[in-house]
């Protein structure tokens, strides 16, 4: 496993356990909006987990999309052509 999809694992994790925890210790203690700091909990570690997961991907498709704009950049009267025949 690369060391970058590590860190976004581990920080993602520690993360939501933080968030979710937290919301779990108010609804058991039954604090004022308790409830409502665990669903905010659980959303934000779904996003941020949704996040790490798009940031992993992206820079793994990172390398072919560098080369198509590298492409499109040397050979712009070939592009041109395609975008005009439209």
């Amino acid at each position: 496993m690369p060391k970058l999809k590590k860190f976004m694992i581990v920080y993602a994790g520690v993360f939501s356990l933080i968030w979710v925890g937290y919301g779990i210790y108010a609804v058991a203690t039954q604090q004022p909006s308790g409830g409502t700091v665990l669903g905010f909990g659980l959303g934000f570690s779904v996003v941020v987990c949704l996040a790490s997961w798009l940031a992993y991907w992206l820079m793994g498709h990172y390398g072919r999309i560098d080369r198509m704009a590298k492409d499109i950049l040397a050979n712009p009267a070939k592009h041109r052509k395609l975008v005009n025949k439209r």
